[in-house]
């Protein structure tokens, strides 16, 4: 029985003459079709001297050329790679994966920072409305503290939380509920982010087993048919605006 280092060796051996003999028939195939492409080309000179050929001979030589030159390049880049050691590779493997991995890690960051800015612009939607209903029943709420509480929230959580795993509508919901605001679904049930919760269903979600509320008809069943005698045409439907929800931010 061969000793264990022996066979390492037998088998390290063997697959360096494969690669060497796979690298041999690459080189060949790339240097005939190099040398046929220049045939090739010599042809064309000669039918563009005697005018013998019709169409576009330029654009032939041009193709022609291309090809040559990527055979050209394929015959240096694999010159190169065989020149190199293992450790070489190696290195040129690990090089790849860290610059794989920092990609990875860029859009991880890109897509917290999405979420963040989504976070923050739903809850100072219920700010807002909550200042307004406030400011209409004669209260004075601090604008500017309310703010600032909503940052810092976002930032406890952009700290202490993963704004890339966790829905936006639970980081909306426990923020809502902790600055005192009312949390309605119905407020956000039209944004994208709600609506892609709606059909994902994560957990933690508000969302997960929310239904959306049904579209308002134009008119009510009792008035079909009838006309306004005010308005017999319909005229002021036209122009009014539907009502919708207000997100007036204060002054």
């Amino acid at each position: 029985m061969s000793p264990p280092d022996a066979t390492l060796s037998s088998a390290s051996a063997a697959d360096l003459q494969d690669r060497q003999a796979s690298h041999g028939w690459r080189m060949r195939m790339l240097e005939v079709a190099a040398e046929r492409g220049l045939n090739l080309l010599d042809e064309v000179r000669d039918m563009a001297r005697e005018r013998t050929a019709e169409g576009d001979l330029g654009l032939t030589y041009s193709r022609i050329t291309k090809s040559i030159r990527q055979c050209v390049m394929l015959h240096a880049k694999f010159e190169e790679e065989a020149g190199k050691s293992d450790a070489q590779r190696e290195a040129e493997a690990a090089a790849a994966r860290a610059a794989e991995a920092q990609r990875a890690a860029s859009a991880e960051a890109g897509c917290k920072a999405h979420r963040k800015r989504q976070a923050k612009k739903a809850v100072k939607l219920a700010m807002d409305l909550s200042w307004q209903a406030a400011d209409e029943r004669g209260e004075q709420l601090d604008y500017a503290e309310m703010l600032l509480d909503l940052n810092e929230r976002i930032d406890d959580y952009d700290d202490y939380s993963d704004f890339g795993s966790l829905p936006v509508g639970a980081v909306v919901e426990n923020i809502c509920r902790v600055m005192g605001l009312e949390f309605d679904p119905a407020l956000w049930e039209d944004e994208p982010w709600a609506v892609a919760e709606m059909a994902e269903k994560p957990e933690g979600s508000p969302y997960a087993d929310w239904e959306p509320s049904a579209p308002e008809t134009a008119n009510d069943d009792d008035d079909l048919g009838e006309d306004d005698e005010t308005d017999p045409y319909g005229l002021a439907d036209e122009y009014d605006e539907p009502p919708r929800r207000s997100s007036r931010a204060p002054p």
